[in-house]
């Protein structure tokens, strides 16, 4: 599912950087929004069992860093490092002087920066580097609200990611016409996905693929009929339903993880691999762009598991209070989280 997730995330912005027409909509909702709120639904469920399973804060925060930074810090070091310097209009020395070069890093510390001297500058719609970046923070926001949750209210902390919902709901309504509140409503949208997804952590039975009978014939319905509807009607329809279809069992795709966990990675070099590809290819058939970009963002996603993401999840077995429960689930669920 999160697979998907990211290729819808590809597809989605292979038409908004290319201009070639606006991107497609799923029940009312941008393909590539989908694909980002198809995450941090997942995110939600996945991120609530794991604190459910071993709640201690140091294990837990280790084990959230350990997931997100070193694939992150990998793509940013080589986006600055060799992306930049190879595609920029200016001379080496010129590129590295540059401030934004610099401010570029702070990605690796979750504060958003899209810009490097330069690059991509002209013959793109956007100068963004990698505009999927701004999510990450939003993630580490997540679990740390989870984490506190947790500490907090203990057994009611579903409880707790219900107001959270509650709270991003109203994030969402908050106009951005200041800069002091232009993240809130993409925050606060984004944010109401795993609030779900944690709640439904603690549904007893959770989602189930024999309600999706009801549950996506109503949804169709409902946004047919009030196409306004569509954010609010997907808050509570599309956790549950990708998390039915995640918690089946289904095979030949439970055989898939076998290659590792592209989605992360497949996530992260995408944007940047379209950007790529518009510089150095461009113009050519949308086809044919897309498809280079999902073959060289899954190659370089396999790249990143093996070599980083899957070397820096082991270091979760050492973790202290990890126990022999937690070393098994982690073995069951290790790319998931």
């Amino acid at each position: 599912m999160r697979v998907l997730a990211a290729v819808a995330v590809i597809v989605g912005h292979s038409f908004t950087l290319t201009g070639v027409a606006p991107a497609p909509r799923v029940l009312g909702i941008p393909i590539h929004s989908l694909g980002l709120y198809t995450f941090f639904a997942i995110s939600g469920y996945l991120i609530a069992q794991s604190w459910h399973r071993n709640p201690n804060l140091a294990t837990y925060l280790a084990s959230r860093c350990l997931r997100i930074f070193p694939a992150l810090i990998a793509v940013v070091l080589v986006t600055v490092i060799c992306v930049g310097p190879a595609v920029s209009v200016l001379g080496a020395g010129q590129y590295y002087q540059g401030a934004a070069v610099y401010e570029y890093l702070q990605n690796v510390v979750l504060l958003a920066q899209y810009d490097l001297p330069g690059v991509f500058e002209t013959g793109h719609r956007s100068s963004a580097v990698n505009g999927v970046l701004w999510t990450l923070g939003l993630e580490f926001a997540c679990y740390l609200v989870v984490a506190v949750l947790g500490l907090v209210l203990g057994a009611r902390k579903s409880w707790g990611y219900a107001a959270f919902g509650l709270i991003a709901v109203g994030f969402a309504f908050v106009p951005g016409d200041q800069p002091w509140t232009a993240w809130m409503a993409p925050a606060g949208t984004t944010w109401v996905f795993f609030a779900v997804g944690a709640v439904l952590s603690v549904v007893p039975g959770g989602p189930t693929l024999k309600s999706l009978a009801i549950v996506v014939p109503v949804w169709v319905a409902l946004v047919a009929m009030v196409p306004a509807s569509a954010l609010f009607v997907a808050w509570l329809a599309l956790p549950y339903t990708v998390l039915a279809l995640g918690l089946a069992s289904t095979p030949g795709v439970r055989s898939a993880a076998r290659f590792g966990d592209l989605s992360y990675g497949t996530y992260l070099w995408g944007f940047l691999v379209q950007q790529l590809v518009i510089e150095w290819f461009e113009p050519i058939p949308w086809l044919l762009n897309t498809s280079i970009v999902m073959i060289a963002s899954a190659a370089i996603a396999f790249a990143s598991w093996h070599l980083v993401e899957k070397r820096a999840l082991a270091l979760k077995s050492r973790l202290p209070a990890a126990g022999e429960q937690q070393r098994n689930s982690l073995a069951l669920v290790q790319g998931n989280q």
